[in-house]
């Protein structure tokens, strides 16, 4: 069962391959899932690179980084999370949470109910 806090592979059929994401909520009957990017450029604007061996069960990117995208939300609703075959993949570490929470405050690209809802997520998962 998928959780906020989750690294989650969902095939992307227009780029014909996996992408992955951070999961910031799950889908409910009546609203999609909200994820963030996970990518490999860490040039962009509003995102937070790591390297990608702290993130140990991503595959190694070209960059050898893991850019963790601030810069829009991902919506999926059920239906495309099973259709695009999501998997989750395992829990983002803690360390990384916490420079994501950092991170997020500095962010303007995130619409502002978009990045209210990914900062308290963030502030939730350092609490548990």
């Amino acid at each position: 069962m998928m959780k906020a806090g989750d690294v989650v592979k969902i095939y992307a059929p227009v780029a014909g391959y996996n992408k992955y994401h951070f999961c910031v909520c799950i889908p409910e009957s009546e609203t999609a899932g909200k994820f963030l990017y996970l990518n490999s450029d860490p040039d962009y604007r509003d995102t937070l690179s790591v390297d990608c061996n702290r993130i140990p069960f991503l595959p190694p990117s070209r960059t050898g980084k893991t850019a963790i995208s601030f810069t829009s939300v991902a919506r999926y609703n059920t239906e495309r999370l099973e259709l695009f075959q999501a998997e989750v993949l395992g829990e983002m570490p803690d360390d990384i949470i916490h420079e994501m929470f950092t991170f997020a405050q500095s962010v303007r690209s995130l619409t502002r109910s978009d990045k209210q809802l990914v900062i308290e997520v963030l502030e939730a998962l350092l609490s548990k």
